[in-house]
């Protein structure tokens, strides 16, 4: 206890005398001292917890408005699709606000870089695209897979050594046909639309279609749920990846959103939007 020219001892023994006036006022400024640096840790603690990072306060997103079902408009005007639903839980994990339109595809790369824009969060990676734009790290993988009748016995997974074997389907024009024309064997019976090939699967007529995956997730689980299913057998073993396309000036935002896709699929954020929209398909790289 301090008091009144209380007496005391320092470090070294020696007998020293305080006065109380003068103590008070020594440990106001030490409160207020503790109080600054308090201050300071908790700002610091916002910022490494991503939430400050963010160089802006809006997050300007664009997207093709009419490709499903990663976004689409309705008719009320709304835009909608697994992007959609990404770039929202994008902008929360960053603590901003999001501005989310839509732009032609053929024009969305020139309004990035002319500022109209701030991100594209759904674009597949390209050493093309990679000699104009910056991408984030990949949050998404698609690669050529095989859907079944749901009803096929278990374990029947074909993959690229037993398709050879099978009546397989695929749609002109796609990646899954490029890939089956590469397989020796492989003599797939072509269609043109993917519902005239998962119409003959699920009538018999078909062992098996060869489709890219995130296609596959989609229509499975939205237009034949319970009559199909996605094995996940890779075909090719050379997946594309799809990241956010940003500016290459914009380190700093670039950094923020890596670190905000590191916390949604921790947090299991990113694996509740896939399964929303493309059920079971493995759509996440390794961490």
């Amino acid at each position: 206890m301090y008091g009144t020219g209380s007496a005391g001892v320092d470090r070294g023994g020696r007998a020293t005398t305080m006065n109380g006036g003068a103590e008070v006022k020594s440990m106001r400024w030490l409160t207020a001292g503790l109080a600054v640096c308090l201050g300071v840790l908790l700002l610091a603690g916002a910022t490494l917890s991503g939430a400050a990072t963010a160089p802006l306060s809006v997050l300007r997103v664009g997207a093709d408005p009419d490709y499903r079902p990663t976004s689409w408009t309705e008719k009320s005007g709304k835009m909608v699709g697994s992007d959609v639903d990404f770039a929202t839980s994008l902008a929360s994990h960053l603590g901003v606000r999001l501005h989310y339109e839509g732009v032609a595809w053929d024009g969305i790369i020139p309004a990035l870089l002319s500022h109209k824009i701030d991100a594209i969060t759904a674009m597949v990676i390209t050493d093309k695209r990679k000699d104009v734009v910056a991408f984030s790290r990949p949050y998404a993988f698609q690669t050529i897979t095989t859907v079944v009748r749901a009803n096929s016995p278990a374990g029947f997974d074909p993959g690229k050594a037993e398709l050879s074997k099978l009546k397989v389907g695929v749609m002109v024009s796609t990646a899954a046909a490029q890939a089956l024309a590469t397989m020796p064997g492989v003599r797939p019976v072509s269609y043109n639309t993917v519902a005239d090939e998962y119409n003959d699967l699920i009538l018999g007529r078909l062992d098996v279609v060869a489709i890219e995956s995130v296609n596959a997730g989609y229509t499975t689980k939205t237009v034949f749920p319970g009559k199909l299913r996605v094995t996940n057998q890779d075909l090719t073993g050379q997946p594309s990846y799809t990241a956010v396309a940003l500016r290459k000036d914009d380190a700093q935002l670039r950094g923020a959103i890596d670190a905000a896709i590191g916390r949604m699929m921790k947090d299991g954020s990113l694996a509740q939007i896939n399964h929303k929209w493309y059920g079971n398909v493995k759509m996440i790289p390794a961490q």
